[in-house]
């Protein structure tokens, strides 16, 4: 199982995650099409929560998944740094752009039990329901997983499948991102404790598999979609499919490999900037293109023609923060060094001798 499967290992997550950061820009796009005086249609703002809604079941389960298998060595056998990287560092980040989006996107005030206003900045972040939801599950995950180590693989999954139906149960009574927190839970612990056996799963990939299990896939969200609710078993499904997929692409050697793991290894930046281009985006065109674009075929086609416009606006992004040396406490916890100490009189002495005897 170290063989093949390991070699493989490093692609397909790679397209998995690439793959999945492109439909998360895309539905969040598709979301924004209600918001857009120039596209106001009723019947377009619909279909594009339909297609999200098909969407939906992947997009997030196999990115936590992904995540998991990632993470997996480091969480069964910690290193030194571990506990930095897998719930500091993420903790660090969602509160840092949590506050960034609430400067820069104030919610709305909401009436429910608590009140979520431009001038209340902090409990919109302390109630996650920032955008920046990904990154703190992430940390909580983590907990979850370390916490759960001592017990058997099956009860952690089942616990984690009761938090998933909770989720789905409460919807309407948590606030913003927290049952997708919940319903997402399973994936991560699944992709650290179980990684072998969903990397020997995935290697059984073939097409006639990848088809039957996107027809349950599709069926099953159709259902969810009309019921108006989230199903786990759905969930597994998109996730079995879509990783399955992944693999046969990665099988053949496809010119999308290369790029996608390009792609992958800058997926960070593109989610945490891509709230900020879009609005950007849409202003522009409100400003310079509305009424070339003030039509249902525009609205229609806008979020997958903007998908592309909004990564690279998102990856150029990364490298302005980069080159004003930004990014080293915007994409990643700053790492605080003391400074050496002042050499003594002797050593001093010692590294100066050998410079005034070459001069």
């Amino acid at each position: 199982m170290t063989t093949a499967i390991s070699r493989r290992e490093l692609v397909w997550p790679n397209l998995a995650k690439a793959g999945c950061i492109l439909l998360v820009v895309l539905m969040h796009l598709g979301e924004q099409v209600g918001q857009m005086p120039w596209v106001a249609n009723s019947e377009l703002e619909a279909g594009w929560h339909v297609v999200n809604g098909f969407i939906r079941p992947v997009r997030m389960p196999l990115f936590f998944l992904v995540s998991g298998l990632l993470a997996s060595d480091s969480i069964m056998r910690p290193r030194a740094d571990t506990q930095r990287n897998r719930l500091v560092k993420p903790l660090y980040l969602y509160f840092t752009w949590g506050l960034i989006y609430q400067f820069f996107l104030p919610m709305d005030a909401a009436a429910s039990w608590t009140e979520l206003t431009y001038h209340n900045h902090l409990v919109p972040v302390l109630l996650l329901a920032r955008m920046s939801w990904y990154l703190v599950a992430l940390g909580i995950y983590y907990l979850l997983t370390r916490i759960t180590l001592p017990l058997p693989v099956w009860a952690t999954l089942l616990l984690c499948a009761v938090l998933s139906v909770l989720g789905t149960v409460f919807e309407g009574q948590l606030a913003a991102h927290e049952p997708k927190m919940l319903r997402c839970a399973i994936f991560f612990v699944a992709g650290v404790r179980m990684k072998d056996e969903i990397l020997a799963f995935v290697e059984r990939a073939s097409a006639s598999r990848v088809l039957l299990l996107g027809a349950g896939y599709l069926a099953g969200a159709a259902l969810a979609l009309k019921s108006d609710t989230f199903l786990l078993p759905v969930d597994v499904l998109a996730v079995a499919a879509g990783a399955m997929l992944c693999v046969l692409v990665a099988r053949r050697g496809s010119v999308l490999i290369r790029p996608a793991s390009w792609l992958a290894k800058r997926t960070l930046p593109i989610y945490l900037l891509h709230f900020l281009m879009m609005p950007a985006l849409a202003f522009l065109i409100e400003r310079w293109a509305a009424p070339v674009l003030g039509s249902v075929w525009a609205g229609a086609i806008y979020p997958l023609v903007a998908v592309p416009v909004v990564v690279v606006a998102c990856l150029a992004g990364n490298v302005l923060l980069v080159r004003t040396r930004a990014a080293g406490w915007l994409m990643d916890l700053p790492t605080w060094q003391r400074p050496a100490p002042k050499p003594s009189a002797t050593v001093q002495a010692g590294m100066e001798g050998p410079v005034k005897l070459a001069a």
